[in-house]
């Protein structure tokens, strides 16, 4: 049984972990993955051994990314191997292409828009997908599974939550905006409220009282939100260390906070989860909040996380400040 696993380069880490996974479990399984030293010849033309091992493999495991989407040459290859093994298997009724998605992609959007979309979609990080393939190569390939099948998959769930985890930016995902409540006036969004990348982090313009009137009505929040539109879960880091904290700094250059709200929110309504508050000095601030704080379901759904202000919360109508360093530790 020749496994064909095609992947983005970014996620060769976690495909050399399943494709060790899998030919430690049975000894009847041969993986081909690019990612492996001594997969390539020196000197050997790499899209001619792409299609030498598809014409020479029994299944083709796309392993389904954000990076994979971005890749033009794993969205050509996806369709080559789709339209070659359908002409090579489909006669014969047998199944050919098994895929699986990498956090944060979702199975039920993996493939959407696609010839393919139908097909059942696996994750790689969970336990009841690699029963249901290896149940499938053992019914349906005739592949004998080994003994101690249990241990070597905890033991490959956890390296390649461990791998994720030590990779994962919690800002990757994330749209930034800033927001205010719209119950005042305004000519432009910007006048009350914009954000900006510089040297890595986040920059926060505020302004209370652009237009500089006497009689104001101020907003009664600004809020700098990361939002994520296919949510973050931050639950797996508890399953680490249960000591893992939500970490940043928070740069006050120009003295103008005196104090900041970290808002966690979830689900498709932004339910607020926990909000923290935190005093603001001078200069450099460097804040945490341990998780354990927040241990609930609903930290595997996190829709927003907001840093918020309130006209009492600053020494000055208008001011601005910078967060950056955010991770989870």
């Amino acid at each position: 049984m020749r496994i064909f696993i095609s992947h983005a380069t970014k996620n060769s880490e976690i495909v050399i972990k399943f494709s060790e996974f899998l030919e430690n479990v049975s000894s009847d399984i041969e993986v081909f993955c690019s990612s492996e030293d001594g997969s390539i010849m020196i000197g050997k033309n790499f899209v001619q051994t792409i299609f030498d091992e598809l014409n020479s493999s029994d299944l083709f495991v796309p392993i389904i990314s954000k990076e994979y989407y971005e890749s033009k040459f794993c969205m050509i290859e996806l369709g080559v191997a789709y339209s070659y093994l359908y002409n090579q298997f489909s006669k014969q009724g047998e199944d050919y292409i098994f895929p699986f998605v990498l956090y944060p992609i979702q199975k039920g959007q993996a493939l959407s828009g696609t010839p393919i979309a139908n097909i059942q979609t696996g994750s790689i990080s969970d336990e009841k997908d690699i029963h249901s393939f290896l149940e499938y190569l053992t019914s349906d390939k005739g592949v004998n599974i080994g003994g101690g099948l249990n241990r070597k998959l905890h033991s490959f769930i956890f390296d390649i939550e461990q791998i994720f985890l030590s990779h994962q930016s919690i800002l990757d995902t994330a749209k930034i905006g800033a927001y205010f409540d719209d119950d005042i006036e305004f000519n432009n969004r910007e006048d009350i409220a914009s954000t900006s990348i510089m040297e890595n982090m986040i920059v926060v313009n505020y302004n209370m009282n652009p237009y500089e009137k006497k009689k104001i009505k101020y907003p009664k929040f600004i809020s700098m939100v990361l939002r994520y539109i296919d949510k973050l879960d931050i639950s797996r880091y508890l399953k680490f260390n249960e000591q893992a904290k939500f970490i940043f700094t928070l740069i006050n250059f120009t003295n103008s906070l005196k104090r900041i709200f970290v808002e966690f929110k979830y689900s498709d309504n932004n339910r607020i989860l926990e909000t923290f508050e935190f005093p603001v000095e001078y200069g450099e601030n460097k804040l945490s909040i341990p998780l354990e704080k927040m241990r609930s379901k609903a930290l595997g759904n996190i829709s927003e996380i907001c840093f918020v202000i309130h006209p009492e919360d600053v020494r000055e109508e208008e001011g601005m400040f910078k967060i950056g360093s955010i991770k989870i530790q």
